[in-house]
């Protein structure tokens, strides 16, 4: 029984989270608090989640679990490395945009004055 209440206790502390950091869209703070839902009742329920598996043909609840979260896991590291890699080619045009920028200004600006330039035009 404690086991199950610290279990819970958890999933309504990662809803708390999501909750207070709502800068994801309203779809993205639904399917969270659905998979917290459904997290919620295969706690309490745990029977639901055998059944579940003999439905969908794998042996134990914990099996069909285990293998949900490694399809969900390997879901939102695929996610996130498209985003890395979008991130990065973003990153490259805009650093070669300053760098080209920099460039036109180096080359339309005249040179600065130097120390030294100063001195000499006022001893002449």
């Amino acid at each position: 029984m404690i086991i199950r209440i610290l279990l819970l206790s958890g999933l309504v502390a990662i809803g708390w989270l999501v909750f207070l950091r709502r800068t994801r869209l309203p779809f993205h703070i639904v399917i969270v608090f659905a998979v917290l839902a459904f997290a919620g009742v295969a706690v309490v329920f745990p029977d639901i989640t055998a059944e579940a598996a003999q439905f969908v043909g794998v042996g134990r609840g914990v099996d069909l679990v285990t293998y949900l979260v490694e399809v969900g896991t390997l879901f939102v590291l695929l996610h996130y490395y498209t985003k890395f890699v979008e991130l990065e080619r973003r990153m490259t045009h805009v650093v070669r945009e300053v760098a080209i920028l920099r460039a036109e200004l180096d080359r339309l600006a005249p040179p600065a004055a130097t120390a030294a330039e100063p001195a000499a035009a006022r001893d002449a």
